[in-house]
């Protein structure tokens, strides 16, 4: 018999995820945008979060990242096990350095035995930036907001 297939429950990418010490995991810093003066953009460090459930049994996962020209890059992640349907799983990668070459939007999708799945999908934008005159410090994006952008919650 083969194992069901789990469902993702979401992706998420953020600066940091890690297991604190109740075994909870915790994400720190998520975002959807990267500005960027030149290309490529980079950071140095970022993490890519996923939840699944509704497996049994091993299943092999990885990460995937589509360029804004469509470009795929996949990312093998180690196995997650689900001992019971019921169980949640939560999984994360760490990403060093990658080079963002193109501005636009980059979408990064679970991969599931090898195979992209089409939804929960994280979508980052990348943005140009320009400089603002010189008598200004720092840079604008349009609307004329501050790098990086203030959170825009609202009560």
């Amino acid at each position: 018999m083969d194992n069901p297939q789990p469902t993702i429950e979401w992706i998420h990418v953020c600066d940091n995820a890690f297991r604190d010490e109740s075994g909870k995991m915790c994400l720190v810093g998520m975002f959807d945008s990267l500005y960027s003066r030149q290309l490529p953009g980079r950071l140095p460090v970022f993490s890519v979060a996923i939840g699944m459930t509704g497996g049994q049994g091993q299943y092999e996962i990885g990460l995937q990242i589509q360029t804004p020209g469509g470009k795929a890059i996949n990312m093998q992640m180690p196995p997650v096990q689900l001992p019971d349907p019921s169980i949640k799983a939560r999984a994360a990668v760490r990403v060093n350095n990658y080079p963002f070459e193109e501005f636009g939007t980059y979408t990064f999708r679970v991969l599931l035995g090898g195979q992209p799945v089409a939804f929960p999908n994280h979508m980052l934008e990348h943005v140009e930036v320009q400089p603002q005159d010189e008598s200004q410090s720092g840079a604008t994006i349009p609307g004329g907001a501050q790098i990086p952008p203030p959170p825009d919650f609202q009560q």
